[in-house]
């Protein structure tokens, strides 16, 4: 009886070890999300996590942070461009921004659809900012920018207050 007694309690401990693991990665999962090569990236992630998934970039710059201590560093790779900000010895996503159509958010909205399309999978849940309109959830936003009815730029933000 003493050993299913101990069995039980072991089950129930491992149980509520696997179930703090999911909630870290339910945690990750808020907000938007790029996804390039398998790879998803969310705003305000700690580079470390993904960087060297996304291979060697096309160009690299940085400079010192304006609004944090240390450099903000510019990954720019075919399609798209990654901004970092420094924070505890750590470099995280400040932005990405779509360069052209050959790149698409996981809703499969690129660089070149109508803005009716954005609506149509991103909802009525935007603020319109006369050009642009602008998403929200958690800790991100999401901008698409028109030209002519159709998106001319996307910028995924970290919202960092």
């Amino acid at each position: 009886m003493k050993k299913i007694i101990s069995l039980l309690v072991l089950s129930l401990m491992l149980i509520g070890c696997g179930g703090n693991e999911t909630s870290s990665q339910e945690e990750k999962a808020k907000g938007f999300a790029f996804e390039v090569n398998g790879t998803a990236i969310y705003m305000n992630e700690d580079t470390s996590l993904f960087l060297e998934d996304l291979g060697d970039e096309i160009e690299y710059f940085e400079a010192k942070s304006c609004a944090f201590d240390g450099l903000d560093k510019t990954y720019t790779y075919a399609g798209f461009q990654l901004k970092t900000y420094p924070q505890d010895d750590h470099d995280y996503v400040s932005s990405i921004i779509l360069t052209d159509d050959t790149v698409t958010t996981p809703e499969g909205i690129s660089i070149g659809n109508e803005q009716s399309q954005v609506v149509e999978k991103y909802g009525q849940d935007y603020k319109d900012n006369g050009n642009a309109y602008v998403y929200t959830k958690e800790d991100s936003q999401l901008e698409f920018l028109f030209e002519d009815g159709y998106v001319s730029s996307i910028t995924y933000k970290a919202i960092t207050d």
